[in-house]
């Protein structure tokens, strides 16, 4: 276990024998409660009030992700959201369902298979996905591969154009308004393709991800570390990317910088198993990668000449993966790293565009997700958000793309409270959400949380399977003769 003093002898035994609850209550010199209603309460106590260090925090981190991951309220967000993006494809296809069936398949898997990010299946594996989401029943699918559906569904341009169908169409909007939030849909502008020249005559574009911020809180404690701040004498707001209203994620290159060699980061199959990060259908996948050809040269095992040898074993399979942790570096002389070392929380790759961009997603199929997930009450919003960042937990914080304070920045960008306290751990949900087939509180987060952190090893990722010299990079290509060709530029 990497936290706290591990090997101190006590009269109670050694550390490694306690709990990570009942080590801290005993470094903090507090008698452990009898009762298990009572230790569950002082645990959650505790971990409000406990200070973490950063080895620690990293640890919590580790099996938090796995919690989120396995619960049945991520998993049934996903599916949620998934559903819905078919459906609404369905519907604009006049309610043809092999046909909005397609339209997601084709915005999922695209022209070129992205091997590069694990949780990428091929249109088996996403038929499998679908399946499970829309009659609601449980898989062996994972988050990771769940979570990558609706990230590609909802970033494709199919998704971009669908919406833009709805937005210009009174009769589209009244047919999908069980799906999509059409007010917060008005909510967005229309501007120039990304990366388009001045002067373009490329027709302008629905601009969903703007990373725009509707908090009304700082996003730090101190945004002093961030740059200036308004004084007594002068109401100006300065250009501070901490201060309400204005968004850490929209300018996230400010805080972090390309690690060299990422993009050519990769695993073996057998490692990323051994670290439980692969499915059986995602190995699957990437062995279609021409990079796995039986009779490729083996160049990147520093063996002489083709494998030769039928499949290839599984050690010598090549995952493509580029986490966050192997693309990114957070720069350390910036507020936010400044601010995360105040605080002890780990940083990966600066605040979280993707969970920014998960819950601008979620928001807009946000009448659909809270009809699937059967939520009720005055405040089905602000729990679909909740929800959002959950999902965003379990897909990014596991893998290491990104940390917990990190995902939590990109979702107060949608009103939720930023949290760099302990709170972070322990109060993912501002109150308990029921809803069919699931519930959850930050209570029971809390319970599952202490018995976790027992396995937050093995349940980390193990970095040093990664490896860093993948031949031609991301972007070479596979020759018919199994040679990789370098990218010209």
């Amino acid at each position: 276990m990497p936290l706290g003093k591990q090997n101190q002898t006590t009269e109670a035994g050694t550390q490694e024998e306690l709990s990570w609850a009942k080590r801290v209550f005993q470094e903090l010199k507090i008698t452990y409660p009898d009762t298990v209603d009572q230790g569950q309460q002082a645990e959650a106590q505790m971990l409000k009030q406990s200070g973490l260090n950063t080895t620690d925090s990293k640890a919590v981190e580790a099996s938090l992700a796995q919690v989120a991951s396995e619960s049945p309220a991520a998993h049934k967000t996903a599916d949620s959201l998934i559903k819905s993006i078919v459906t609404l494809f369905t519907r604009l296809e006049g309610d043809n369902e092999l046909k909005g069936t397609l339209d997601a398949m084709q915005a999922y898997t695209g022209d070129n298979p992205k091997y590069g990010v694990v949780g990428q299946l091929g249109a088996g594996g996403f038929t499998k996905i679908v399946d499970g989401a829309k009659k609601g029943k449980d898989t062996d699918v994972t988050v990771r591969e769940k979570g990558t559906a609706y990230f590609d569904l909802s970033n494709s341009p199919a998704f971009r154009k669908a919406l833009e169908k709805i937005y210009h169409s009174p009769e589209l909007q009244e047919k999908v308004k069980d799906i999509i939030d059409i007010d917060y849909l008005h909510s967005f502008k229309f501007g120039p393709p990304r990366g388009a020249q001045p002067g373009s005559q490329a027709p302008e574009e629905l601009k969903l991800y703007t990373y725009r911020n509707e908090n009304k809180q700082n996003a730090s404690e101190n945004p002093e570390l961030y740059g200036d701040v308004p004084g007594s004498d002068d109401d100006t707001v300065p250009e501070n990317d901490a201060l309400a209203g204005q968004s850490l994620t929209a300018n996230q290159r400010k805080y972090r910088t390309r690690k060299k060699g990422g993009d050519g980061a990769w695993a073996t199959e057998a490692d990323l198993e051994a670290n439980k990060r692969l499915t059986e259908r995602e190995a699957a996948f990437a062995r279609t990668n021409p990079r796995n050809r039986a009779d490729r040269e083996d160049y990147q095992f520093k063996d002489k000449g083709p494998v030769k040898s039928g499949e290839l074993p599984s050690e010598k399979v090549i995952v493509e993966h580029q986490p966050g942790f192997s693309v990114w570096d957070v720069k350390d002389d910036t507020g936010f790293a400044k601010d995360a070392e105040m605080h002890n929380k780990p940083t990966v790759a600066g605040p979280s565009g993707t969970t920014d961009r998960f819950i601008t997603g979620i928001r807009l199929l946000g009448k659909g997700v809270i009809k699937e997930l059967g939520l009720e009450g005055n405040n089905t919003e602000a729990q679909v958000k909740e929800l959002g960042r959950w999902l965003a937990t379990g897909y990014l914080v596991g893998d290491e793309h990104h940390s917990a304070v990190e995902v939590n920045l990109g979702a107060a960008n949608h009103g939720l409270k930023p949290q760099w306290g302990s709170d972070l751990y322990t109060e993912p949900f501002s109150e308990p959400i029921k809803g069919k087939g699931f519930e959850i509180s930050s209570e029971t987060v809390v319970g599952q949380l202490e018995k976790k952190l027992e396995t937050a090893k093995e349940d980390a990722v193990n970095k040093e399977s990664y490896r860093f010299d993948l031949e031609g990079g991301s972007k070479g290509s596979v020759t018919p003769d199994g040679r990789v060709k370098k990218p010209s530029n």
